[in-house]
Parts: structure tokens; C-alpha cells; sequence
């Protein structure tokens, strides 16, 4: 009967570790928020606007800000804008725990796994200006440039951008 019950806690130890593993890949792709999270955006003015991107635990601080920018190059191209200058932007991260906990029990036997792992979910928030053709005595970025460097970066195919 020990054995048994061994055999179950190990297995269990097991399907937590594949499904650690499994989640490992999960990080919050480029799409509209939703409960994994993702980019919003809030029109301030004809041509500037806040994007905000908030991430999963499995996503880094740099891909955050990544899309975070490319949401801010396909918003600009939905205004009609062809370059953009970022006003004020900032990195912040929520920061959490899980606790997991495994137990198994045989005639003689108690097998206790588990633990509690650390979750930190990045956000990046912008506020972006938008512009049509490059602004005089400002550093602007370029709108195709950026979609292409970080798409090609990501392996993102071409985002619809909605206006």
C-alpha cells in the first residue's frame, strides 16, 4: 500500500511539473486585454492617446514594453499618423505568490511536495503623440519601422489595425 501511495505522489509531482512546464509558455500575447491580460487604450486628444500593456507572470518586463510600443505604432497608423514621439512612459509590475502544495499517505508513509513560486505580471504604460510625416526638431519614431522590427522580433504576423 505504501508503494502505492509513493507511486501517486510521485506521479503527482509529475503532472505539476508538466503543467508548470506547459504554462512556462503562455506569455501574454499582442491582443486587446482580456483576462490573460494584453494592450488598452485611451484617446486623449485627434492625435495622442495612452496605450497600456499589462502582462502575465509568464511574459517579460521587455516584451511588455515591446508591444506597448508596437500597440502605440498601430494606433498611430489608425489615426492616420505615419511617425510618433512617446511623451511619458513608465514600467511597473504587479507582484504576487502561489502556493502549491502536493500530499500523499501510505500505511507508513507521508509525502509532502510543493511550495510557493513567486509571480511578478509587468505592465508598460505610454502616452504617445502621433504625427503625419516627420516633425520638425523632433526625434519621432517611425510607425512601419517599429511594426516591422518587433513583429519580425516576435514572430508576429501582421496585425488588422482597427481605427
Amino acid at each position: 500500500m505504501a508503494a502505492s501511495s509513493l507511486g501517486n505522489a510521485m506521479r503527482n509531482v509529475v503532472i505539476l511539473a508538466a503543467g508548470v512546464a506547459l504554462l512556462a509558455g503562455c506569455s501574454t500575447g499582442y491582443k486587446t486585454k482580456g483576462w490573460t491580460g494584453g494592450f488598452s487604450e485611451t484617446q486623449l486628444t485627434a492625435d495622442s492617446f495612452m496605450v497600456n500593456f499589462a502582462a502575465n507572470a509568464y511574459t517579460s518586463p521587455e516584451q511588455a514594453s515591446d508591444f506597448a510600443i508596437l500597440r502605440a505604432a498601430d494606433k498611430s497608423e489608425a489615426l492616420g499618423c505615419d511617425h510618433f514621439t512617446i511623451l511619458n512612459g513608465s514600467e511597473s509590475a504587479v507582484t504576487g505568490a502561489v502556493t502549491v502544495n502536493t500530499a500523499a499517505y501510505g500505511q507508513n508513509t507521508a509525502i509532502s511536495t510543493g511550495g510557493v513560486f513567486p509571480m511578478v505580471k509587468p505592465n508598460s504604460k505610454l502616452m504617445v503623440k502621433c504625427y503625419r510625416g516627420q516633425p520638425e526638431g523632433i526625434q519621432a519614431f517611425d510607425v512601419a519601422f517599429i511594426q516591422s522590427s518587433i513583429r519580425g522580433k516576435y514572430k508576429l504576423k501582421q496585425y488588422a489595425v482597427a481605427k
